[in-house]
């Protein structure tokens, strides 16, 4: 049978057959909503546990919208649309109003990309900030949490009268579900910050995937009360990517309330582990910093000392901003405790995700398919390059046999795969 996947903005198609699939895992098939602009609207009007734009009182104040930047599938044009236009009936000016790209440590967006993003009225009407993490001029500092992590945020948002955050709620590795106060932990955080954080996650969850309550959360929703967030917008889409529905609210109320619903599209049952899993990372592709999101559900799919095959493109390669990165994933989780411990790291943010790979490496063989990623780095990486995944099939194949069994994860950037037991896995 031939085995199609999402890969950029095209696909990849294999050859399996089909007495060893298992599973093909992917979001659910929902409905979006009717009218995305009239979702918008009526969120806004009925906050959750929060107030409505009226109450914020915004005539005369500055106001910071701190919203994601390209890696993210958040339709923040949409979100913009209805949230600028309430802000304005209540007397808000849009010399007033700044939106802040909480691009955490990626590499700042282009005009083009911001017109894409966000529209091009939008772009060329309001004041739009990249977030410069490793800029102290941008930062200031408000206190530590959980013992070693600095609060350094950035300074024009938490200077505003009033603070606004957006986003879209899918899985996530580190947070359990993205969205909520996330966007400005690690999205509009100082380096320092960025980097305990990543550290912190991937010493207490290695991977934390779907799990609601984990300390990543903790630390992000602590994060969240230090930036005194005055109202959340965050929606739920299909793996289409279309508006389903869009919460708005206290940033910790209404964005768990999006969780329970984003479950019924991301969070996804499966009768059973595999030998070899094969995901795509799609939606998160640009680089490989985005694109190990794909090995997170693999590993929830796969079993321990199964194999996993990823199919991602990263035509901006292994990592624009963390050149260190590559260097630290050579090592096992045991070596770069040992840097970590005797200080030998200069990027915290590296070494965070580097522990993170490195532990499902140490679980799982990995095969990569990827034009964007050479051999080189691949090796260096700890991973095993292959053109074709009939290639990588044949390898693990010959490793776990010929009816090993094989589970293929369509969108494996976006997706909670989990055995109906393991539902917030541990």
């Amino acid at each position: 049978m031939i085995v199609k996947l999402p890969y950029g903005a095209g696909e990849l198609a294999f050859d399996l057959a089909s007495a060893r699939l298992q599973e093909l895992i992917r979001p659910a098939e929902v409905r979006p909503a009717t009218d995305p602009v009239v979702a918008v609207t009526n969120a806004l009007a009925s906050p959750l546990d929060g107030p409505t734009i009226d109450e914020l009182a915004p005539r005369g104040k500055s106001i910071a919208i701190a919203v994601d930047d390209n890696t993210r599938t958040t339709p923040t044009h949409l979100l913009l649309d209805g949230l600028l236009a309430k802000l304005q009936a209540a007397g808000a000016r849009k010399d007033r109003i700044q939106l802040f790209i909480a691009l955490g440590t990626h590499r700042p967006m282009t005009e083009s990309e911001m017109k894409e993003k966000y529209g091009p009225e939008v772009v060329e009407e309001y004041t739009i900030i990249n977030h410069g993490f490793d800029d102290p001029s941008q930062l200031t500092y408000v206190g530590d949490m959980a013992g070693d992590v600095p609060v350094w945020i950035n300074k024009g948002f938490l200077d505003a009268d009033l603070r606004i955050v957006t986003g879209n709620i899918i899985p996530h590795f580190n947070a359990g579900w993205a969205a909520g106060a996330k966007i400005l932990l690690p999205g509009l955080a100082g380096e320092e910050t960025v980097g305990r954080m990543h550290v912190h996650s991937a010493l207490t969850t290695p991977n934390g995937l779907g799990m609601e309550d984990n300390p990543t959360r903790q630390l992000v929703d602590a994060y969240g009360e230090r930036a005194k967030i005055h109202l959340l917008i965050n929606s739920v889409i299909t793996r289409h990517q279309e508006i389903v529905k869009v919460y708005v609210g206290h940033f910790i109320t209404a964005h768990r309330r999006g969780v329970e619903h984003a479950k019924a599209v991301y969070s996804v049952p499966i009768n059973s582990v595999a030998d070899i899993t094969v995901s795509s990372s799609y939606p998160a592709d640009i680089e490989y910093w985005q694109g190990l999101k794909g090995l997170f559900s693999a590993d929830l799919a796969t079993k321990v000392g199964g194999g996993i095959i990823e199919v991602t493109p990263c035509p901006e390669g292994v990592s624009v901003m963390h050149p260190k990165w590559i260097e630290y994933l050579q090592y096992g989780t045991d070596e770069l405790n040992e840097m970590y411990r005797t200080g030998q790291i200069e990027d915290f943010v590296a070494l965070g995700l580097a522990l993170n790979v490195a532990h499902i490496r140490e679980k799982h063989p990995v095969c990569i398919i990827s034009h964007g990623i050479s051999d080189k780095h691949a090796e260096k990486m700890g991973f095993h390059k292959f053109d074709n995944v009939e290639d990588a099939l044949t390898m693990l194949t010959r490793k776990y046999g010929a009816d090993s069994t094989v589970n293929v994860l369509t969108h494996g950037g976006e997706t909670y795969p989990h055995l109906p037991q393991s539902q917030g896995h541990s």
